[in-house]
């Protein structure tokens, strides 16, 4: 009898081990993953950057939490001189109200007036119509720079750290050869707004991109 509850209590054993292992596993990933500077390691691998981009333009990357840490980086880079105009997208839909103008204000004109209040002269802000029917948004905004009837010789890409190699990836991909595309990250990995976001959904896309865009 004892060689027998022996043999059961074995394998009990081992899965009440293994149980522990995980919860423990579990319990220090959940912990280390609440700190942004482990997030940021994680985002590297989807990171590209050149720290002395320069260009015609500077084109920003829209949407998301992180869009006005991108508008910052890229008045930076006119104040620089290291680009002539700053583009974005042209969305025209209601955002927040503005009680100095009474009305709601488009997020297009929210944009135009924080890069204002950066510094940026709104003669330096341009505008890039939204492209219908499209369900890559990164590849639409692309797309939408390269239809432009102006056309550059070199674009800076701003945007967010995990969105940088998937936009660069976007931009040279609708122009072809035609212009010189760098990408300048608004902030390092630990510092973006984006550390609080699912990292793991920016791997996904980056896989999609690669074989869609």
């Amino acid at each position: 009898m004892g060689g027998y509850n022996d043999r059961m209590t074995k394998p009990t054993n081992k899965w009440k081990r293994r149980f522990w292992l995980l919860a423990i596993a579990w319990a220090m990933t959940t912990v280390a993953m609440s700190f942004s500077s482990v997030r940021g390691v994680l985002i590297i691998p989807l990171y590209q950057n050149d720290p002395e981009a320069h260009g015609e333009i500077a084109y920003v990357m829209a949407d998301g939490a992180a869009y006005w840490e991108r508008l910052l980086a890229a008045s930076d880079l006119y104040h620089w001189h290291r680009i002539k105009q700053i583009y974005v997208l042209e969305e025209l839909e209601s955002s927040s109200y503005n009680f100095v103008r009474g009305q709601s204000d488009t997020r297009l004109q929210r944009a135009i007036d924080y890069l204002k209040m950066r510094g940026v002269p709104e003669d330096a802000i341009r505008s890039v119509p939204i492209r219908q029917n499209e369900w890559l948004s990164s590849r639409s905004e692309a797309a939408g720079v390269a239809a432009l009837p102006v056309k550059f010789n070199s674009i800076v890409v701003v945007t967010s750290p995990p969105h940088t190699r998937r936009s660069k990836l976007c931009f040279q991909r609708a122009f072809a050869g035609n212009a010189e595309i760098s990408v300048y990250s608004a902030t390092l990995p630990s510092q973006s707004a984006e550390t609080h976001f699912p990292i793991w959904i920016e791997y996904a896309k980056l896989v999609v991109y690669w074989f869609f865009a």
